[in-house]
């Protein structure tokens, strides 16, 4: 059974997916809408219910083999401790998780023998019947339409999207896990060590909180892109509490692309942050951001430029990523990293 391709190239944090997937065997189950991460276990744990962006759906007992198929989803069932058997990449040559996430301290779960399934945007139904899953994990926004193949696979439950969202969806995940309190400790945890990190980098800055720029070269088509506080990485310098700068629209949608290189100085800030994405020499990413960079006004940029590593930077989207970003704040002003 084949489902809709998406509408645009999804290696960027909001991009729409869709998975073509096979009706191999038949584990879960979806139902009415219902308030994300809300579940009704027994005492016991299991069998649990677990309301989701899409629906009811019961998982008959504790997940040994968990398949997330996008970024934020890996980084939720290692952060817990569960059992990641696949995930779907940005790359077709990419085989392995990011060094990143598999040498973190706050990675507590194991992915020894995880596959790659697809792309992110284009799943291989015969790889994902090959991982026997026990529960699949995604997004809406990714994989929504294919929620109902994906359930007849194994128990299927999806948030609506991605993103600034990641702190409720390692709630969901843990919903799922029946470690819903240890999610909840470690959003608490993260939040505690992000405000005491900012409090570090406040004092350095002479008791004023610096502003900052979360910039991404993403490509030719989509110029230079600006991340506000409704993004994934505004989320994380919001709770370290630092500033937005003065050309950030704090009430806008997540990012902002600016296609012309006329808009280059509302970029700036006190430090700017600057992301690459690896695009492997396909869709002229690194020509791009050398022309914006080669341009006047970049060089009229009065902030501080750091160049950041776009995998935890912008497409991690989780907790075990957002640490690392601490973990490179707290090198950049020269802070303890408050660990």
């Amino acid at each position: 059974m084949t489902l809709p391709t998406r509408p645009r190239r999804p290696a960027l944090p909001t991009a729409a997916a869709a998975a073509a997937v096979a009706v191999l065997t038949a584990c879960g189950a979806g139902g009415p809408e219902g308030d994300p991460g809300a579940s009704n276990a027994p005492a016991d744990g299991y069998p649990r219910t677990v309301e989701h962006f899409l629906g009811s759906t019961e998982i008959p007992a504790a997940p040994e083999r968990v398949l997330p198929l996008d970024a934020a989803y890996v980084d939720s069932v290692l952060a817990l401790g569960g059992t990641v058997v696949g995930f779907t990449t940005f790359a077709e040559d990419t085989e392995a998780l990011p060094d990143y996430l598999l040498d973190s301290d706050w990675n507590t779960g194991t992915s020894d023998g995880a596959v790659p399934v697809g792309l992110l945007w284009e799943v291989d139904p015969e790889a994902v019947a090959a991982t026997s899953p026990d529960l699949i994990l995604s997004a809406q926004v990714r994989h929504g339409d294919g929620y109902e193949q994906f359930s007849e696979v194994a128990p299927t439950v999806m948030s609506e999207t991605t993103g600034a969202t990641w702190k409720e969806n390692l709630v969901l995940t843990g919903a799922a896990l029946d470690a819903e309190d240890e999610a909840e400790r470690l959003v608490a945890e993260f939040e505690e060590r992000a405000a005491a990190l900012g409090e570090e980098i406040t004092a350095a800055n002479g008791g004023e909180a610096p502003t900052v720029s979360a910039v991404r070269f993403a490509g030719d088509a989509d110029g230079v892109r600006l991340y506000t506080p409704q993004s994934y990485i505004g989320v994380i310098l919001e709770d370290v509490g630092l500033e937005p700068g003065p050309g950030v629209d704090t009430g806008s949608e997540e990012i902002v692309t600016y296609h012309s290189q006329e808009r280059l100085l509302d970029l700036d800030a006190d430090h700017l942050f600057v992301a690459t994405y690896d695009d492997g020499g396909a869709d002229g990413v690194q020509e791009s951001k050398e022309e914006y960079q080669a341009a006047p006004l970049w060089g009229e940029l009065t902030g501080e430029i750091t160049e950041v590593d776009d995998e935890y930077w912008i497409s991690g989207v989780g907790l075990i990523a957002a640490h690392e970003v601490l973990d490179d704040l707290a090198e950049i002003f020269g802070v303890d990293p408050q660990r």
